[in-house]
């Protein structure tokens, strides 16, 4: 066997795919500085062929060296057998270490049914010892139809820094997110759905992307309604982040002041509640914040010493970066309790953003557990013909089983616990995921545990009763969705990427089990698409020539006309008329959920982001035109309504019925 051949046969044991179906059907192939680049990422020596052979040999070793598995997938509420190579004894933990479980087995060791949650199954032999991570998972994650009484429903989607009042100053905040959600679900609106709220750092003044956070864990101070308002949403179509935050920091800083010298013994206990039930997790993120303040927002540049998080202390300041993060979650929280009184079956709509950014507190705080050397990104699709690397780091598969996938676990319980539908973006990567290595060359898939990761969402959803979409896609491989479908993951279906023949299907086409909206942040708004400005910024931006882009308008021409034909669309219809028809047919599509965005609703046509670029476009950036106190008037918002509830919300089964009682 040659090095290159022991090298292939070591990146194929550690998960590493050997090769895959690119964009227009072309076979990729992984060379060998890929595949030595991605075990380096996995914490696995591979520089030299003596270093690929010893890693090959341990591995192997180390496989043949254990009796049983590392982890267990079992059904809540069914009996869980696993073999055993030899005579022992076991005991089963439950996650604060309480023992629920115990026994002998010969050759087979059978537990009884356990409910929803993490397990410890310690086995010991009379000359070997091991233990096994149980996830009991429940048959599905919750449906519409668990968590509303509907068979099918409709919300609406935004951009919560778009938002404009009479008294955020500049930025969408959490009051303005209530005012908006009680409007909206009046018009019989479900959900409403906004951008990714992580906490993006105190330091990162430059940061805008809400899908580049510091730390997904935690929330975005931007969006903190400061005490007494800022005044008016300014005039300007564009946000101004640096001259917003320079006020809002001031002003938070202030009222922070104010709650130190005079804070009601109430207000005083929660926040004391707070800090105690969040530990040492917010102890820590408070002192990358405090320490950011000093050396900067990306911890690779701080003095030796600080980059690890034995280093730094969070000391006296750490106290405000803790009430900031308090202050955001209780405005969240009345903001989905608003809603839902309101009305609001399900209300906030909240994103899972891909990753965080490499020199951020999310990747401070679990640097064991991270892929070095590694970018998540995704191979060139119609999305983006390029390829894209986005700069966000990857927890490395093989670390986060050993670690109980602990940070995916904190993660997905803190969101699901403030909203009633999370969309988890880029859910391929929860079965394998796209690395870029930072020294040039070109990337490769890297598997992950599939079953133990959606055995996890699983978890999380059902203890919050959240419901749950993945974001599928780009290149799906076949089976995919199947596999998401069957745990209780809805499919997230694009009408302007769905494709029939050389143009769009009808409405009725769209996959049952989804949810289903015409666009997104990242696509032109039914204005911009009609009038094909994304195909005008490809060219603009030299990712077309002109007669590439003659020929994507002459597609386009031959998209509209198919929705012409499906939804009745006159060849006089104003663009007024283009965005009721094509709502019309979300409203009657068979999909269980319909998204609607408010950049449609109002009539704007530019998009939020273009995918692939940073300054090029104003990405982020973009205010809507009606503020939030005129929703309530708005005959675009009573129009959307209007076309959407009649035809959603067919009622099915008993919400208040008792969960079953083998997996509480």
């Amino acid at each position: 066997m040659n090095s290159d051949d022991k090298l292939r046969l070591l990146a194929q044991e550690w998960g590493i795919q050997m090769e895959y179906d690119g964009w227009c059907g072309h076979r990729q192939v992984c060379e060998p500085p890929t595949l030595r680049a991605l075990l380096s990422a996995l914490g696995i020596e591979a520089h030299s062929d003596a270093a690929v052979s010893d890693a090959l040999r341990a591995h192997r070793a180390a496989v043949s060296a254990r009796h049983l598995p590392h982890e267990h997938v079992a059904l809540a509420g069914a009996s869980v057998e696993i073999a055993a190579p030899s005579a022992c004894e076991w005991h089963v933990l439950d996650a604060e270490g309480n023992e629920v479980q115990a026994g002998r087995g010969e050759t087979e060791i059978t537990l009884q049914a356990l409910p929803v949650g993490y397990f410890t199954l310690v086995v010991e032999s009379a000359d070997w010892s091991e233990e096994v991570f149980i996830l009991s998972r429940p048959e599905a994650t919750p449906d519409i139809a668990a968590l509303t009484g509907t068979r099918t429903g409709w919300g609406v989607s935004g951009a919560l820094y778009a938002l404009r009042s009479a008294s955020n100053g500049g930025l969408g905040n959490y009051s303005d997110l209530a005012s908006a959600m009680g409007v909206l679900g009046q018009s019989g609106a479900l959900f409403f759905g906004i951008n990714p709220i992580h906490a993006l750092g105190w330091a990162a003044n430059d940061t805008i992307s809400p899908y580049s956070p510091s730390h997904r864990g935690f929330l975005n101070i931007d969006h903190i309604a400061a005490e007494g308002g800022l005044g008016p949403t300014p005039v300007d179509t564009l946000v101004d982040y640096v001259g917003f935050r320079a006020r809002h920091r001031m002003a938070l800083e202030a009222e922070y002041e104010r709650f130190e010298r005079g804070a009601a013994p109430i207000s005083t206990s929660a926040f004391r509640s707070f800090c105690e039930r969040e530990g040492a997790e917010l102890t820590q993120f408070a002192s990358f914040e405090t320490t950011s303040e000093r050396h900067g927002s990306d911890f690779r540049d701080w003095p030796a010493h600080l980059r690890n998080p034995s280093g730094p202390k969070a000391g006296p300041r750490g106290m405000f970066h803790k009430w900031l993060q308090w202050q955001a979650k209780t405005q969240i929280e009345s903001a989905q309790k608003a809603a839902r009184e309101g009305g609001m079956a399900l209300g906030l709509y909240l994103d899972l953003a891909v990753g965080a950014r490499p020199g951020g507190a999310e990747v401070w705080m679990h640097q064991d557990i991270v892929a070095h050397g590694v970018s998540i990104g995704a191979p060139p699709d119609h999305l983006s013909p390029g390829g894209q690397s986005w700069t966000l780091a990857a927890y490395a598969p093989n670390k986060l089983s050993q670690n109980r996938y602990e940070p995916i676990r904190s993660l997905l319980s803190k969101l699901m616990a403030r909203a009633g539908i999370v969309r988890i973006d880029h859910v391929l990567g929860l079965m394998r995921s796209f690395w870029v290595p930072d020294d040039g060359s070109p990337g490769g898939y890297v598997k992950q545990p599939f079953d133990s990761l959606l055995a996890v969402v699983a978890i999380e959803a059902w203890r919050n009763r959240c419901l749950v979409v993945g974001e599928d896609l780009g290149l799906v491989p076949p089976g995919f969705r199947e596999r998401l479908n069957n745990s209780g993951l809805y499919s997230y279906a694009v009408w302007q990427y769905e494709t029939e023949g050389d143009g769009l299907p009808p409405a009725q086409h769209m996959r049952p089990f989804s949810m289903t909206c015409f666009g997104t942040h990242d696509t032109p708004t039914i204005h911009g698409f009609w009038r094909g400005r994304d195909i005008e910024w490809w060219r603009k931006l030299g990712w077309l020539t002109a007669e590439q882009a003659e020929a994507n308008h002459g597609s386009r021409a031959q998209q509209r006309n198919s929705l012409r034909q499906h939804c009745n669309v006159p060849p006089s219809a104003t663009q007024g008329d283009i965005r009721k028809a094509i709502h019309t047919g979300l409203a009657q599509s068979p999909a269980a959920l319909a998204t609607v965005q408010l950049d449609d609703v109002f009539g704007c046509e530019d998009s939020q982001n273009l995918p692939g670029t940073i300054n090029e476009h104003p990405n982020w950036r973009r205010r809507l035109p009606v503020a939030v106190e005129d929703f309530a008037t708005s005959p675009a918002i009573a129009e959307t309504g209007a076309l959407m509830a009649p035809t959603r919300g067919t009622p099915a089964v008993d919400i208040n019925r008792e969960p079953d009682t083998c997996l509480t």
